[in-house]
C-alpha cells in the first residue's frame, strides 16, 4: 500500500470522526477540538483494523497521532518495519 492510499483512508476516517472536512494535513486535530480524546481509541481501532498493525501503547502521543500527516507517516513507519 502506498503513502497516498493509506492518506485517503486516513483522511475519509478522520472526517467521519469530526464530521467536518479537512483541508490542513498537518492541523493539531486534538489541540483544534477537532476530535476529542475519546477518538483516539477509534483512531487506534482503526489503524489495528485496516493496516493490520499492532499499536504499542508507548507509541500512542500527539507526536505521532496529532495530525493526519503524523498518523500516515506513522502508519508508514510501521508497515515498512
Amino acid at each position: 500500500m502506498n503513502f497516498t492510499e493509506i492518506e485517503t483512508k486516513v483522511i475519509a476516517e478522520i472526517e467521519a470522526l469530526a464530521a467536518s472536512k479537512i483541508s490542513d494535513l498537518d492541523a493539531e486535530i486534538f489541540k483544534s477540538g477537532l476530535l476529542d480524546s475519546l477518538n483516539i481509541l477509534n483512531i487506534i481501532v482503526f489503524i489495528e483494523n485496516e493496516f493490520g498493525l499492532k499499536i504499542n501503547p508507548f507509541d500512542i502521543n500527539l507526536e505521532t497521532l496529532g495530525s493526519i500527516n503524523r498518523i500516515c507517516d506513522f502508519i508508514k513507519s510501521k508497515k515498512v518495519a
